[in-house]
């Protein structure tokens, strides 16, 4: 299994561009792709996301790629680390580069209406995810609070089954509430958690100081040291976590059954996580699986080489994400991400 310590959430991440390839070749400067010259009449289809360091979104770009090389497209992708400014540009900069349609995390539709609807003027395509946008060509959206109520109803089962004796379990719930959707996706979380477990829970909501993951997670444990779940909008602000805890635990003597961390996004890193949890050499219990490895990349490329070719592939203008369980009940079923 590879070792990655993901201590920075889903919207905060570094630069890493890949643009307009061809024959499959990488490059790129700046918040935007640039397309390869003297390739004017070969479609260019682009891919602007929060940020690539994220294992999932890095994921979602390779099925892309892979889909423009199998095409004959060319393809490009840019990232805005979370600023809407920079997702703004980003288009633009594809755009003038030679891009005939985005796909885009569309995390703020208000924000991001004008500019759309002055590059569709232009015969540019656009498929929004995340949120809904009705100007955009297709959708795949899901909603943030729904999202965030799984990830703490699984959480709040565990919990039942695995600490039945224990009232009011303390939960840390490591946050950033710079964004709607972070917002959204946190009062889930909380709702979660209070509706669904049985013997009650306190939830410590807490911001992630300065981007840094452990130093928050140490914080508020040495703070509540009876804390029993830890939990965030996204699997990467918490695997690095688990490991740590896990480490932690091991080392005080504790009973690692009764401690669990639960998240979002079935990366990798998470499910070969919730796998060594289950051979009880972890805490990683669960994750929620949007779809994002699978149905979700390939149908929003799909969708996007519709919108500019004008071909059918029986899409539907708005489109919904899954929320699955996937815990060490059913970790098995992914056994094709697990190093065993």
């Amino acid at each position: 299994m590879k070792k990655v310590l993901a201590l920075v959430l889903l919207l905060v991440m570094a630069f890493s561009f890949a643009a307009c390839g061809g024959g499959g070749s990488n490059g790129g400067s700046g918040d935007g792709g640039s397309s390869d010259g003297g390739k004017e009449d070969k479609i260019c289809l682009g891919f602007n996301t929060n940020g690539l360091t994220n294992e999932t979104m890095s994921f979602m770009a390779d099925v892309m790629k892979a889909y423009c090389d199998e095409h004959g497209f060319d393809f490009m992708v840019a990232q805005d680390d979370g600023e809407i400014s920079k997702m703004q540009n980003n288009l633009e900069n594809m755009v003038a580069g030679g891009c005939d349609g985005i796909i885009f995390m569309n995390y703020d539709p208000p924000a991001m209406e004008k500019v759309v609807l002055e590059l569709k003027e232009k015969g540019i395509k656009f498929v929004s995810y995340d949120e809904y946008s009705d100007v955009c060509d297709y959708c795949w959206h899901m909603s943030n609070y729904d999202t965030g109520y799984a990830i703490g109803k699984m959480g709040a089962e565990w919990v039942n089954k695995a600490i039945p004796e224990i009232k009011d379990v303390e939960i840390g719930f490591l946050s950033a509430d710079t964004i709607q959707f972070m917002i959204d996706r946190g009062d889930g979380i909380c709702d979660g958690f209070q509706d669904n477990c049985k013997n009650g829970c306190i939830v410590y909501r807490t911001p992630i100081a300065n981007g840094d993951v452990l130093a928050t997670y140490a914080g508020l444990l040495a703070a509540h040291p009876d804390i029993h779940v830890f939990t965030s909008i996204a699997g990467a602000a918490v695997t690095g976590v688990a490991e740590s805890w896990y480490g932690d635990l091991t080392g005080q003597g504790k009973d690692i059954s009764q401690y669990g961390v639960f998240s979002t996004d079935a990366t990798d890193i998470e499910l070969n996580l919730i796998y060594q949890a289950k051979q009880g050499k972890g805490v990683y219990r669960g994750t929620i699986d949007l779809g994002l490895k699978d149905y979700i990349p390939t149908g929003m490329i799909e969708c996007l080489h519709s919108a500019v070719t004008g071909e059918d592939f029986g899409y539907p203008q708005e489109n919904w994400y899954g929320l699955k369980f996937v815990t060490e009940d059913n970790i098995e079923e992914y056994s094709q991400y697990i190093d065993k």
